[in-house]
């Protein structure tokens, strides 16, 4: 007999989790990074709520009492990713023996009902997730998952699943698979690949995706990777030709979302990305009231704390540099005390830098007349220093504009791994931000903004 390794989620005494437990009895016989975890959906996320160590011979299991009826996953890796994760559905006294193998799972012995039907849904989708979700493994593109898509998606509709006897459980499990087909079609189109479709290459099934049907209630919360899934169906009209796939706005994130407690979540996505307090100071101010949630509070006052911390710990003496300008002037971030410096470090190779260029012009048009310095720093390598001087005329760049030759030592000086990279210093010459917003978010504006007026 195989020695269960188990996992336990620590309420209370064993004898009292007998009572109403779940109990897992498991093999794991894939790659795994040391432990089996089981996780619960909290607002469309995965949060871990016990792990085992698989022994020897692969065996692990786990005793726990549910907090609620619903959908839990188990699997292995960061709950961040969806790959080596298998989800089941679980209610008091149910038991779960399963048997993960190379590439899926198989259930053995006694089983629910619900888990039988999970099984059979799995084993329908197996195929498109090996495209989709382990694109690391794999060496799929639109070209051979489309076809593949369109004959799954068919033959999902076609076939009956029939009743459980739990009439919760077959509501659920209704809207559970039409997001899990969705959100292995969006792994395919988020994960890096060697082609991608264009326009004209989607094929029926994501024109009949309709975001508020997604967005109407709060059935991404019950889905494990629902916060995930979000992002895509928000992509998805642009990608189909309603909408511009880099806009990154929150009203553009807001569109087709319907339900207000998930424009909360919609608010949370973009304070993830917020560099300065007043960035949130000012996101809060118009779109806190989706915050409806206690979960919500939560984490918009942690990124808040953080946020603050920042803001209070700014102020040191900026590090000097000097580089020649387009006449071969030397010129240095010292020489503009008394104004605000926004500093672009950029190159005329980096496409995200060029593409803040129009957004750059219009904040420096807006602030014309007040103390306000625009000072960009080229890392373009030496060779294409013509080039460089080529690209500021044609572009008609404005403020002023130095040539570093390559990863010189203001990357050092301000450990810039990556670009485009802007900083605001204040008339002191102190740092306020070394990663401060870009110019495409308003944060930028709002910073410069309060900088001025000190």
């Amino acid at each position: 007999m195989k020695k269960l390794h188990l996992g336990v989620m620590a309420l209370c005494c064993l004898p009292a989790l007998l009572k109403a437990q779940v109990t897992i009895s498991g093999e794991w016989m894939r790659r795994h990074d040391g432990n089996v975890r089981l996780y619960r959906i909290e607002h469309g996320r995965l949060e871990e709520i016990a792990s085992a160590k698989p022994g020897a011979d692969s065996a692990f299991g786990f005793y726990f009492r549910p907090e609620r009826e619903g959908f839990y996953v188990i699997g292995t890796s960061t709950a961040m990713t969806p790959q080596d994760k298998y989800t089941f559905y679980f209610k008091q006294n149910d038991q779960l023996n399963v048997k993960v193998q190379d590439t899926s799972y198989v259930l053995s012995g006694k089983n629910s009902p619900e888990n039988q039907a999970m099984e059979k849904w799995h084993n329908m989708l197996i195929p498109l997730e090996r495209k989709g979700v382990y694109f690391s493994r794999t060496q799929s593109t639109y070209k051979d998952f489309f076809p593949l898509l369109e004959k799954i998606h068919q033959q999902a509709q076609q076939t009956k699943f029939a009743s459980t006897g739990n009439r919760q459980f077959d509501a659920e499990f209704a809207k559970f698979r039409e997001m899990d087909l969705f959100f292995v079609t969006a792994e395919l189109l988020s994960t890096p690949r060697s082609a991608h479709p264009s326009k004209a290459d989607y094929t029926p099934y994501f024109k009949s995706v309709d975001v508020a049907h997604y967005t109407t209630d709060t059935r991404l919360f019950r889905y494990p990777h629902g916060m995930r899934m979000m992002r895509s169906l928000q992509s998805l009209p642009a990608r189909l030709g309603s909408g511009d796939v880099t806009d990154y706005s929150i009203e553009a994130r807001m569109k087709g979302i319907v339900n207000d407690t998930l424009k909360g979540e919609v608010v949370l996505q973009q304070a993830t990305a917020l560099k300065t307090f007043l960035g949130y100071n000012d996101l809060d101010q118009q779109y806190g009231k989706y915050l409806l949630t206690p979960d919500q509070a939560r984490r918009a006052a942690a990124i808040k704390t953080e946020l603050a911390k920042k803001a209070t710990s700014a102020g040191g003496q900026a590090v000097n540099f000097t580089y020649p300008d387009v006449n071969g002037k030397q010129v240095s971030l010292s020489d503009f005390k008394g104004k605000v410096v926004l500093v672009d470090v950029w190159a005329t190779w980096c496409g995200p830098c060029k593409g803040e260029i129009p957004h750059l012009k219009k904040l420096e048009k807006e602030m014309h007349g007040q103390d306000v310095q625009f000072l960009s720093v080229s890392v373009d390598e030496q060779k294409d220093h013509q080039k460089w001087k080529d690209f500021i005329a044609s572009e008609e760049l404005g403020g002023v504009q130095l040539f570093a030759s390559g990863w010189s030592d203001i990357a050092q000086y301000y450990n810039i791994k990556g670009i485009p990279r802007f900083m605001v210093f204040d008339k002191k010459g102190n740092i306020v931000s070394t990663d401060a917003p870009r110019p495409s978010n308003k944060e930028l504006k709002l910073l410069l903004e309060s900088e001025v007026k000190k």
